[in-house]
């Protein structure tokens, strides 16, 4: 394809049933990433579109670069004499380290407001929001309003409440293009942007970028993880050979995969990146400083006993 438009949303919907919370249920909450994946032509018609959600922003976009790179080798998807093989996307998707420590994992693709894939367990109201979405032509925002009408018409009065925020906007065109990602997190933010620019003589591979995309969305989410277990593992507050300090070690060794992933693009594209390229080691270094001041645990400075006149020092518990 010659042209990609679209946004990482992340999405929470709260559905408030008055009768249940009168008794004391609470309500019902919804999570998931979407990402709209339209396929274009060589005359940049759409031929078809897409709606991929999953329970995490990495799994997500890489999915929809698989749609779309199956799509450059074979056409559209939905009306193949050979049904497509979407358990060999998700197969791709999932990686070791993924089938280890996320049990949560959950795809679906939708096609005409209907799931034509899932795998885990998602939840049905996501169903209902694509329905209507196709119902509202585009006027996504308008979606909650019709679901409430939806949910009136069986008989149950339900009050819905919606929140967004956008993760990631991909934009390619002209064999060139640009990610902008945005990662918000209870104690950070984290906010850059790339463009990927083809070399001469050479086309921009859009599924190779958005795959680019994913491995900083991934990234930069376990490199704070690792370095957050990896200190608190310090202090004795993780025990040994639990999940976690699993997670903190073979982390480690899913962001050496990732940090590949990234040079193969920077590689075969002319790479910059504003302000500055995510460096893995310092978002780890800066978790566990961190965890540090954050723990529990009360640390104290004291000087090394091997030399009075040493400036260097030791934390004790």
């Amino acid at each position: 394809m010659k042209k990609f438009h679209s946004s990482l949303l992340r999405e929470k919907f709260v559905i408030h049933d008055p009768a249940a919370e009168i008794e004391g249920a609470a309500p019902v909450v919804a999570l998931s990433n979407r990402l709209i994946v339209e396929l274009r032509d060589g005359r940049d018609e759409c031929v078809e579109t897409f709606i991929v959600r999953a329970q995490n922003m990495h799994s997500c976009v890489r999915a929809g670069a698989l749609l779309i790179q199956a799509f450059e080798r074979g056409g559209p998807v939905m009306n193949r004499h050979i049904p497509f093989d979407w358990d060999k996307i998700w197969s791709v998707v999932v990686n070791d380290f993924e089938y280890a420590y996320n049990p949560e994992r959950w795809i679906a693709f939708y096609h005409e407001g209907k799931a034509v894939y899932q795998r885990g367990d998602h939840h049905p109201f996501l169903d209902v929001i694509e329905k209507c979405a196709l119902a509202n032509e585009g006027e996504y925002d308008q979606t909650v309003t019709m679901a409430e009408d939806a949910f009136r018409q069986t008989g149950k009065t339900v009050r819905i409440t919606y929140d967004a925020n956008v993760a990631l906007v991909m934009n390619f065109e002209n064999n060139a293009g640009r990610c902008a990602i945005i990662l918000r997190g209870a104690n950070r933010t984290t906010t850059f942007n790339f463009s990927a620019q083809a070399r001469p003589k050479t086309v921009l591979g859009i599924p190779q970028c958005m795959s680019g995309a994913a491995a900083f969305l991934e990234g930069v989410q376990l490199a704070f993880q690792v370095g957050m277990y990896t200190e608190k593992i310090r202090l004795g507050l993780i025990e040994r050979l639990s999940k976690e300090e699993k997670i903190a070690r073979d982390g480690r060794k899913r962001l050496g995969r990732l940090s590949t992933e990234i040079l193969n693009m920077e590689s075969a594209f002319e790479v910059r990146y504003r302000p500055e390229r995510p460096e893995f080691k310092r978002i780890i270094t800066d978790a566990e400083r961190l965890a540090q001041k954050t723990s529990p645990v009360k640390a104290r400075k004291i000087h090394s006993p091997e030399s009075a006149d040493s400036s260097e020092e030791r934390v004790v518990e």
